[in-house]
């Protein structure tokens, strides 16, 4: 076996002593201020310096990268709204003269601020939309009516709509009821 030359041993000695202290020397920290008030850091120590020990993290490794999947969000299901008519009954006959008809309606579950009721007579949309779900109609001809009513959002568009109901409307008229038997209206 060969000799090996005294400065191969001095560099072997070398490295060896390299990775014994390179990685205590990579622990510490060093800090000093100067005359001027500079606050100085090394790794190496200098006159009048302090010595910060610092947990240095193992070397990052060349493994995969996993980045975190953020969750996926559940697709809500919209909220079912179901819309009641309370007032008046089906098939219900209402007798008012000045053909007036008065309308409760409700939803489950109870609606959104943005959110109101609008009143179908016979297919046609009556006055303004209100939060209350109350309306009163006036003047309405005699006769077979429907009435529906609609949950709508603050743009008018239709979320949910009660069942159609039908009420009869009776106004006596300016003969009576005796004039009307009698060919007289």
């Amino acid at each position: 076996m060969e000799e090996l030359s005294m400065s191969k041993w001095f560099a072997i000695a070398l490295l060896i002593s390299g990775a014994v202290f390179g990685t205590q020397a990579a622990d510490k920290i060093y800090q000093w201020v100067d005359q001027d008030g500079v606050t100085h850091f090394s790794d190496r120590p200098q006159v009048g310096a302090t010595e910060l020990k610092v947990d240095v993290a193992p070397p990052a490794t060349d493994g995969p990268i996993v980045t975190p999947r953020t969750p996926l969000k559940k697709k809500q299901k919209p909220i079912q709204y179901q819309v009641n008519i309370t007032s008046p009954s089906h098939e219900q006959t209402i007798r008012d003269n000045e053909g007036k008809i008065s309308i409760s309606a409700s939803s489950t579950p109870l609606p959104l601020n943005s959110m109101g009721y609008k009143l179908v007579l016979d297919g046609v949309p009556q006055g303004q939309i209100t939060k209350m779900g109350s309306f009163q109609l006036t003047n309405i001809d005699r006769g077979a009516h429907t009435i529906q009513v609609q949950l709508v959002d603050d743009s008018g568009k239709e979320i949910a709509s009660s069942k159609p109901i039908t009420v009869f409307l009776h106004r006596a008229n300016a003969f009576g009821a005796g004039a009307a038997a009698a060919g007289g209206g």
